[in-house]
């Protein structure tokens, strides 16, 4: 459940008593409650942005020839590059990244392409709703 910070904390708890004291009453183990400070997802125009940027690469290797690792160029398409990239950068999932976190790591993807190619790969830039909370 999500809580705004200014939501009154007397409103929250007597909202939540009911709840707690029903699953109380019909458990003998008793409950678990998590609370933890609300992390601002990435949006979904920063996960088209992402797709986009796969492929970006994927043209650019087709049209190139150039591939990493002696990677054969067939067998790339989006779905590999997102594993790829994954892989490389020690990253379990995206899903769950911060925005803050998600930019960052689509920076280190097209600075690692800008590298590898000696400038030959030109990055793509995000259109302005990308930053955008949710």
């Amino acid at each position: 459940m999500y809580i705004p910070a200014s939501a009154n904390i007397s409103g929250i708890l007597a909202y939540l008593k009911p709840t707690i004291e029903a699953v109380m009453n019909s458990s003998s183990l008793g409950i678990d409650i998590e609370i933890k400070p609300h992390r601002k997802k990435r949006t979904l125009p920063q996960n088209d942005f992402l797709w986009a940027i796969y492929q970006h690469i994927v043209d650019f290797w087709n049209e190139t020839g150039f591939t990493p690792d002696n990677i054969k160029v067939r067998f790339i398409n989006s779905d590999f590059l997102h594993e790829y990239f994954k892989a490389r950068f020690d990253v379990k999932t995206t899903t769950k990244m911060t925005t803050s976190d998600f930019s960052n790591y689509v920076d280190k993807i097209q600075l690692l392409m800008t590298e590898q190619t000696s400038g030959e790969y030109q990055p793509i830039y995000p259109e302005s709703t990308y930053q955008t909370m949710e």
